[in-house]
């Protein structure tokens, strides 16, 4: 089982959610775009004890706070997909050269592949390549929920004329997402959560297909 609270941060705003391990207390944060002292008081006042740093994909809204949670959590380990690596050193593709006001500290990560598993305490965190916003974009899958990043919205999608975006690969990922069995509840990179069923019924790009459009 598994806590999760919501952080806004950063001029976006983007949605940061710390995810705790109920049994073992271990935590994650997910998509930290900028620091939040509010966040780091959840995780201090819950033990402390964050293991991880989960990226949903490379843009400079989502990861500019990590060097910062490394600072104060050394141990913490940082994943994100295989595909959008580059974009943690290439601050065109992260696109804080175009958007960011201050300057990007760059840093490491293991890179995830689709399917794959990572272990927060007792809980499975299951990453699924998304393509789409961009080239490497993911959601993280746990205990019937979605971290869906910029991949999914209420009723909508994330930007798909980036350099390395796809609308093609959008629609194909909406569609992977669609195929999941089961309800699940989704928590988006910005703006507010929603329900799987919702968006299979409302989403209007999740009610189409790719050759409808290409």
């Amino acid at each position: 089982m598994t806590e999760i609270k919501t952080f806004q941060v950063g001029i976006m705003p983007t949605n940061s959610y710390v995810i705790r391990d109920i049994e073992t207390s271990a935590m994650a944060i997910v998509d930290p775009g900028e620091y939040s002292k509010e966040a780091v008081g959840y995780i201090k006042h819950n033990g402390g004890n964050l293991e991880m740093i989960l990226l949903t994909h490379g843009h400079f809204d989502h990861i500019t706070g990590v060097s910062a949670y490394l600072n104060e959590f050394p141990n913490a380990k940082v994943y994100i997909g295989e595909k959008d690596l580059p974009s943690l050193e290439n601050d065109d593709l992260n696109l804080s050269n175009k958007f960011a006001s201050r300057r990007f500290t760059h840093f490491s990560a293991d890179s995830l592949k689709d399917g794959e598993v990572v272990n927060l305490g007792n809980t499975k965190i299951k990453y699924m390549e998304t393509s789409g916003h961009t080239m490497g974009s993911g959601c993280f899958i746990f205990d019937q929920n979605i971290m869906s990043g910029d991949t999914l919205f209420c009723e909508s999608c994330g930007r798909t004329d980036f350099p390395d975006s796809s609308p093609a690969s959008m629609i194909k990922s909406l569609l992977k997402i669609a195929s999941l069995e089961g309800e699940y509840n989704i928590y988006p990179g910005h703006m507010e959560s929603t329900t799987l069923s919702h968006e299979k019924k409302y989403n209007p790009y999740m009610n189409t297909s790719y050759e409808d459009i290409y």
